[in-house]
């Protein structure tokens, strides 16, 4: 085994690597509450019958997955694939870690145990299909109402002139368009510097905005835009930055060898220029598996609109596109709950329906975002387990209500058992 991590790999491999490894490291301990299952927001296995690690196993398996990442530097193959099965066997016993960056990385992790090549390739491709449903996701009437005045709230606080307010707000409505412009632009090189340009204005601006400059809010998404834009860098940049292989350092130190074998082998296809998209589709071709991991992860988020595949799996992040529960309780079910739940309800600020609502709603996205440090998937299942789990509290059904918005068909209420399918509002 060499000392040095990664050796005898090209720079660009070097690159690719070394950020996924470090992004999803920093991920995985900025949302590590949400991998134990000691918690008291509930887990929400992939299925009934799935085994739900009891401590310590819970936190072993944790430090296992960190662990492999570490390793991965000098092991890289049997190192990824034990993190991607002990990853993979975590999400299916807590469907919460299935976090936007998390699914990212691991699928971009799994491309990159194929050949150099294909993996770069496919790498790409991925990466382009992030910005381009991350901006089509966007493209709906609630985020352009909603979400640049939420966006920008901090910058009230920073004495700016209103037309500086009203020019902040107009860049937030414009983001579904700038991040189609850039998974279309890399792919063209007379376009490639400007949307390098735009990828780094447009995480730069997500970060002063979520970091402590602003919201300070779900800062583990910090290291993603970050690796964002060391990611498109790493794999879209210029051929002539990393056409050199890195220096094959030998157990003996013998530089001037290293230097005369490097020179004498063929340059490979990564070290090649990147000359666009019909390259890319060349060496994707190589490896049918990597074209077929990257189809299903391009086209599948088609089915999020019809709530047949996860919001968050098709980058539906802050774009006001996804399901959406309220949970409505009374005061007497309030007195029922314990010290550390009673803080998460809140009066429902408006006159309500009887019928269907209460005096009072219940912030289980707070609940879950202070106990897990990642929001709660937005999925009507993640809905109901959380409302069953707060059932035993209600003496009377009309104690506990909910009502789930899905991406599509009818509004869903809840009350007691009962279910009843009510009609949206127009």
């Amino acid at each position: 085994m060499s000392p040095v991590p990664f050796a005898h790999n090209d720079r660009r491999t070097v690159w690719l690597r070394t950020t996924l490894l470090v992004a999803t490291f920093l991920g995985l301990l900025a949302s590590a509450p949400v991998w134990t299952n000691t918690r008291t927001f509930p887990v929400l296995p992939i299925g009934s019958g799935f085994p739900i690690l009891p401590t310590p196993w819970d936190t072993g398996l944790y430090a296992l997955m960190l662990g492999s990442l570490i390793a991965a530097m000098w092991f890289y193959r049997p190192a990824i694939i034990t993190f991607l099965a002990t990853s993979f066997f975590a999400y299916c016993g807590d469907q919460n870690r299935g976090q936007p960056w998390l699914y990212m990385y691991w699928v971009m992790l799994l491309l990159s145990l194929f050949s150099a090549a294909p993996a770069h390739a496919a790498s790409r491709c991925a990466i382009a299909v992030v910005y381009f449903w991350g901006g089509i996701q966007k493209l709906n009437e609630r985020f352009f109402a909603v979400t640049p005045e939420w966006f920008v709230a901090p910058a009230t606080n920073w004495h700016l002139p209103p037309i500086a307010i009203d020019l902040l707000k107009l860049t937030v409505k414009a983001a579904p368009f700038i991040e189609i412009a850039i998974a279309l632009m890399l792919w063209f090189p007379r376009l490639r510097r400007a949307a390098l340009g735009l990828t780094i204005l447009t995480h730069a601006f997500a970060l002063v905005f979520l970091g402590p400059w602003g919201h300070n809010y779900n800062w583990v998404v910090w290291p993603w835009n970050l690796a964002m834009i060391t990611l498109v860098w790493g794999l879209f940049a210029p051929g002539k930055l990393f056409e050199m292989s890195p220096t094959k350092i030998t157990h003996n130190n013998k530089l001037k060898s290293d230097e005369r074998a490097k020179k004498s082998s063929p340059l490979t296809a990564t070290a090649l220029p990147f000359a666009g998209w019909q390259v890319t589709f060349r060496e994707l071709r190589g490896s049918r598996p990597a074209l077929v991991i990257v189809v299903l992860y391009g086209l599948l988020p088609i089915l999020s609109y019809s709530g047949r595949w996860d919001s968050y799996f098709s980058f539906s992040l802050y774009s006001e596109n996804l399901a959406v529960a309220n949970i409505f309780i009374t005061e007497s079910f309030c007195d029922q709950l314990p010290p550390h739940l009673k803080k998460y309800a809140e009066k429902f600020p408006a006159a309500y329906d009887p019928s269907h609502q209460g005096p009072l709603t219940f912030s289980f996205t707070a609940w879950a975002f202070e106990e897990t440090h990642v929001p709660a998937i937005s999925e009507p299942r993640n809905f109901v387990n959380v409302y069953r789990t707060l059932r035993p509290y209600a003496k009377t059904p009309a104690d506990l209500r909910m009502i789930i918005g899905p991406r599509s068909g009818p509004v869903i209420f809840h009350e007691g058992d009962r279910v009843e399918f009510l009609r949206r509002a127009k």
